[in-house]
C-alpha cells in the first residue's frame, strides 16, 4: 500500500495579499515558514521513500523545512502551479473590475478557461495526472509531494472524479496536507489537515 502526503507550500506575500502568483517565483513569508514548521508535526513520524517537489521557490523552501539536511529531494516540473500569464500579480477584485467578461468566462467553465498568456486548469490536470500515474509504479510505502493548491485540486479531481468546481468547497490553506492512500485497487482520500500559524 502507498500513502502519499501532498502538502501545499506555506504562505507567501501573494497568499497574504490575495494576488495570483502562478509561475512567479515568490518566497515564503515568515508566517509561511511558521505554518510549515507546525504542519511538519503531522509528518514527523513518517519515513518517506521519496520526496517530490515543484521547482518553484516557495515549494522548494517548504520541502527543505520538512526534510532532514542531506535528504534527497526530487524536483518535478509537472508539480508547478498553474501559469496565470498576464493575470499574475493581480487580485481577484482587480480582475473582476478590469476583466469582468473574462472572469465570467472563467466562472462558466473553470477547467477549460485560459487566462491571457497562461494555461487552463485542464492543462494542469493533464500533467498532474501523468505524475500520479507515475506514482502507481513506485514501491509501497510513504511518499511526500510538496506542490501548490492548483496541483492538489487536480489530484482531487483525478482520483475522486469530482468536478473541478467542487474542489473549491475543500479548504486548502497554505501548508495544508492531503493524505491519499492507494491500495492498488483505487486511491482514497484519507484526510485533509489545515493548520494555523503559531
Amino acid at each position: 500500500m502507498k500513502n502519499v502526503f501532498f502538502m501545499r507550500h506555506g504562505d507567501t506575500e501573494a497568499t497574504e495579499k490575495g494576488y495570483f502568483a502562478g509561475w512567479s517565483d515568490v518566497p515564503l513569508s515568515e508566517r509561511g515558514r511558521r505554518k510549515v514548521k507546525k504542519a511538519a508535526g503531522l509528518l514527523e513520524e513518517k519515513r518517506f521513500r521519496r520526496i517530490f517537489s515543484s521547482p518553484m521557490a516557495r515549494a522548494l523552501e517548504t520541502a527543505n523545512l520538512l526534510i532532514p539536511p542531506g535528504e534527497p529531494l526530487e524536483v518535478n516540473p509537472a508539480l508547478k502551479e498553474r501559469s496565470f500569464g498576464e493575470w499574475e500579480g493581480k487580485s481577484w477584485e482587480v480582475l473582476e473590475r478590469e476583466e469582468s467578461i473574462k472572469v465570467a468566462e472563467w466562472k462558466e467553465n473553470p477547467l477549460a478557461f485560459t487566462p491571457p498568456g497562461g494555461e487552463s486548469f485542464g492543462s494542469v490536470l493533464e500533467r498532474v495526472s501523468g505524475f500520479w500515474e507515475h506514482m502507481a509504479f513506485l514501491e509501497d510505502g510513504d511518499y511526500l509531494v510538496v506542490a501548490h493548491a492548483g496541483v492538489l485540486r487536480c489530484i482531487l479531481v483525478y482520483i475522486t472524479g469530482v468536478s473541478f468546481e467542487s474542489t473549491f468547497r475543500w479548504l486548502l490553506d497554505p501548508a495544508a496536507v492531503l493524505h491519499v492512500r492507494d491500495d492498488h485497487l483505487f486511491p482514497q482520500v484519507v484526510a485533509l489537515w489545515n493548520v494555523e500559524a503559531g
